[in-house]
């Protein structure tokens, strides 16, 4: 259960947060400074820097939370149920977000990361840091086996998030999007299913 501070913690995490991404997707996220987001949550810069060592930390803000419940998805699966079929339903959740109109959230990291080198390079690293805890939570640290397939799913699931942002981008219907992307998880996901033999289950 969540502590007082820790509540406190969060609520400060966040404020700040929302007021970067509000400055970043009107301005630009190379034309924000640190300052500039302090000023708008109305904290010192030195507050901002405690919750957020970097700059582009306040655009990957819940990245960790998101990738704290894919762990424990994994580890906590049904038994029976292998890691791609877990990375499956992860990927089919967010279509359904997407069909029921909950993307524009979803939407602001991509139009960021678009615009600047920095935060595609911190997205790389993250990218990194995913497959690592991931591959944790399949295997052991120097597991080939699990560090490979963990790789080959999520890059299906980026890529299917990948054209699903374009498309949505470009002004499709977010339902046909999502129906059509559908179809198309199922056969990616089909596919690594029998080239994994049920690995992980």
């Amino acid at each position: 259960m969540e502590g007082l501070r820790e509540r406190k913690k969060r609520q400060t995490q966040e404020a700040i947060a929302a007021a970067a991404m509000q400055l970043f997707q009107a301005h630009g996220f190379d034309a924000v400074t640190v300052a500039d987001v302090a000023r708008a949550a109305d904290v010192a810069e030195k507050t901002v820097f405690n919750h957020f060592p970097t700059k582009e930390d306040l655009v990957f803000f819940r990245s960790e939370d998101r990738l704290a419940a894919q762990v424990e998805a994994i580890r906590n699966r049904p038994p029976g149920t292998s890691i791609s079929q877990v990375f499956e339903a992860h990927t089919l959740e967010m279509l359904a977000r997407i069909e029921s109109g909950q993307f524009e959230r979803m939407m602001a990291t991509p139009r960021l990361v678009r615009g600047s080198p920095a935060l595609q390079a911190r997205l790389l690293t993250y990218w990194e840091q995913e497959a690592h805890a991931l591959t944790l939570a399949v295997g052991e640290d120097d597991d080939v086996v699990a560090a490979t397939a963990v790789r080959a799913l999520a890059w299906a699931h980026r890529s299917i998030f990948r054209v699903a942002m374009r498309r949505l981008l470009a002004g499709e219907h977010p339902a046909m999007v999502a129906a059509e992307l559908r179809l198309e998880t199922r056969r990616v996901y089909s596919r690594l299913e029998r080239g994994l033999a049920g690995f992980g289950t």
